[in-house]
């Protein structure tokens, strides 16, 4: 593909041109291996616009853009850059609506995107809203439980097929593209309950990349942040309805989770923001617009669904259902445009990258 490395540098690879293939980058890099070499080679099959070596590629994934290869390129290629670019790249590929590819490459569709999605979400909180009490904050009186619990399930649902989906188009193009024996189903299920779980949650090879271990604390918070968020709609949502009325303990152990998960996110967020702001630091210097839309709505969702809970505590019942409904208008966006088609979905990629890159390696042992 001769349009290759042009798609990787619209996606934001830097002066990749300037690359003399020395392998700095590679030898410095703390987590390239023997069989997982990279960005060095990475950067020569999109340079070569070899697309089919870059799409069996999972070594993209491996790298966490700690900014040690950039930093020491003699040529200020910007080796993390490009990485970074061809994960948006690969993101684009593996997603089989297409949707992905248009979010990448266009910024009109990008913003039009999240307008048209915060206004549909506007208008159906509009004509399915309870009665509006005014003399207390009542939230389940306004939002239904029920409506707000099949809500969640069907968006949920709809998203984990969409990401199942590109997930398995990655695995066809990974360890689909190695024509040997099969593989065991033994080693598919013991390399996943190895792999995907402990990698997920923990993102431990992170810890391996460079001395900085700010980066890491950031994702972190984020990271448990989001996933606190994910208990406090489970429980005030799907579980209180189930076995007991608002005045019960898990009512009150659903909000200190919920206001403890927005604060994480609003700190985790507002220091990025700040980062990229200031370009303190060589993972924050070039911002592609999908990452400023990350990032933005997440603070945004947090900050109003932080206010949400504060005004329920207060007894406001106005800005209670005012800033809930401006949240949702938030959250929807947020969920549907970064976990199947932009940078959210690298939550799933990467750990299913070790796990096809080990089932790579089982595979190629096989057939000596």
């Amino acid at each position: 593909d001769p349009d290759l490395i042009d798609k990787v540098r619209e996606l934001g690879a830097f002066d990749i041109s300037a690359c003399y293939s020395c392998g700095n980058c590679t030898a410095i890099c703390p987590l390239s291996k023997e069989g997982q070499e990279f960005p060095r080679k990475i950067i020569r099959y999109a340079v070569l616009g070899l697309r089919e070596k870059i799409l069996a590629s999972v070594e993209p994934w491996l790298c966490y853009y700690c900014g040690d290869c950039t930093e020491t390129c003699p040529r200020d290629a910007d080796p993390g850059g490009f990485m970074m670019a061809v994960r948006r790249y690969l993101t684009t590929e593996y997603d089989f609506t297409g949707f992905s590819k248009a979010l990448y490459f266009s910024k009109k569709i990008e913003l039009l995107s999240i307008i048209i999605l915060a206004a549909i979400t506007g208008l159906i909180v509009y004509l399915l809203k309870g009665p509006i009490v005014s003399t207390h904050a009542d939230l389940w009186a306004f939002a239904p439980r029920h409506i707000v619990a099949w809500a969640n399930v069907i968006v949920f649902t709809v998203l984990s097929v969409i990401l199942i989906i590109n997930i398995y188009r990655m695995y066809k193009m990974s360890v689909g593209s190695i024509h040997f024996n099969k593989i065991p189903v033994s080693k598919y299920i013991t390399e996943f309950i190895k792999i995907i779980p402990l990698h997920f949650f923990t993102q431990k090879r992170r810890v391996e990349c460079g001395e900085e271990k700010k980066y890491y604390i950031i994702h972190l918070l984020l990271f448990y942040g989001y996933a606190a968020i994910f208990l406090h709609h489970t429980i005030r949502h799907m579980l209180l309805p189930l076995i007991a009325p608002s005045i019960h303990p898990s009512e009150l152990v659903s909000r200190i989770i919920g206001i403890s998960a927005f604060c994480a996110l609003i700190l985790g967020s507002s220091i990025a923001i700040y980062g990229r702001i200031t370009k303190s630091e060589i993972y924050w210097r070039n911002s592609h617009p999908t990452d400023w839309m990350f990032i933005i709505l997440l603070w945004l969702t947090s900050i109003t669904g932080l206010l949400t809970d504060i005004f329920v505590i207060c007894n406001y019942p106005l800005p209670t259902y005012i800033t809930f409904s401006v949240h949702l208008m938030f959250v929807v966006p947020l969920l549907c445009l970064e976990v199947p088609f932009a940078k959210w979905s690298h939550l799933a990629y990467r750990p299913f990258a070790l796990y096809f890159q080990r089932l790579k390696e089982i595979a190629l042992s096989q057939a000596k």
